[in-house]
């Protein structure tokens, strides 16, 4: 299927971003040897480019099951839990009962 993104090939999102924080932190401490920190920092920049293609193909399937019947999309912008609305709009859905 074109659009699996789950195997083998392809290790899930978490783990993929764990080992992104770790290359960054071990990068960050500067303890590393130049040529350790080169390898270090191509890895990083591999992984980066992996979470991307990752978050690229997760769009595309959001998208692909919120597309409407006639092929149009349309986004819906999420409420922040707990926001008031601006004073005085009289919109009781904007209040927050504390």
């Amino acid at each position: 299927m074109a659009n699996d993104t789950k195997g083998e090939d392809n290790p899930d999102f978490e783990r993929t971003m764990s080992e992104l924080e770790e290359t960054v932190r071990r990068l960050e401490a500067g303890e590393l040897p130049l040529e350790e920190s080169l390898a270090a920092f191509e890895k990083g920049i591999a992984l980066v480019r992996a979470l991307h293609t990752r978050l690229d193909a997760v769009q595309t399937r959001i998208d692909e099951l919120t597309q409407g019947a006639d092929g149009s999309t349309s986004a819906t912008p999420f409420a922040a839990s707990g926001k008031r609305g601006a004073a005085g709009s009289g919109d009781e859905d904007d209040e927050v009962i504390d």
